[in-house]
């Protein structure tokens, strides 16, 4: 069981033999900020065009695995 990550939807997810699986889109693991903590600026960059500002989570993380539902992943 894994929960879509984008709308909360809990996912039965089949893993078969050959490490295929079926029930959810997984896109890997990320960290994303948890407790207390700030961003802190650290500059600018040009991307694609556009100027993004780059900013760093002082607090800490936490690992995640990022899985979607079939109408999230469609959107």
């Amino acid at each position: 069981m894994r929960k879509c990550l984008v709308c909360g939807k809990r996912l039965k997810i089949a893993v078969g033999a050959d490490h295929s699986y079926t029930g959810g889109h997984y896109f890997g693991v990320m960290e994303l900020p948890v407790g207390k903590g700030k961003y802190i600026e650290l500059g600018e960059r040009k991307i694609c065009g556009r100027k993004l500002e780059v900013v760093k989570w002082t607090g800490k993380h936490k690992k995640v695995e990022y899985w979607e539902c079939e109408k999230c992943y469609h959107e």
